[in-house]
């Protein structure tokens, strides 16, 4: 699942939403899910991925990147800064072909050698 789009299209179809539902869910209209299943609407709001994810019961981080844990904290332990959801917008929204330079260059920054697992 290489976009936002194509994420969020199989999570819906996992959980049997058509687009209207999700919309209903989500607190958007079902032009703005299917705009983002399209691939027209590169990314989307940090409140809106947060809204997504919940509806899809998927992590926020998979859905924004398709990296991390499918399966959504159900414990509700991990609540992401402003600047996360930032990043995670951001991130879900650059090209796939700069995102490995860019997991690089910001391993390289934090001292890691790109082989952390966790």
């Amino acid at each position: 699942m290489n976009t936002l789009g194509s994420r969020v299209t199989d999570a819906r179809d996992r959980a049997g939403f058509s687009q209207a539902e999700l919309a209903k869910r989500v607190g958007v209209t079902p032009g703005a899910i299917n705009k983002i299943e399209s691939g027209e609407t590169k990314g989307a709001k940090p409140e809106t991925l947060a809204a997504l994810a919940r509806a899809l019961g998927v992590s926020m981080e998979w859905l924004a990147t398709g990296e991390e844990d499918r399966i959504a904290d159900t414990k509700g332990t991990y609540t992401p800064s402003q600047e996360t959801w930032r990043l995670l917008t951001a991130w879900a929204i650059l090209p796939t072909n700069l995102q490995g330079s860019l997991l690089a260059l910001v391993e390289a920054m934090a001292g890691l050698d790109g082989s952390t697992n966790d």
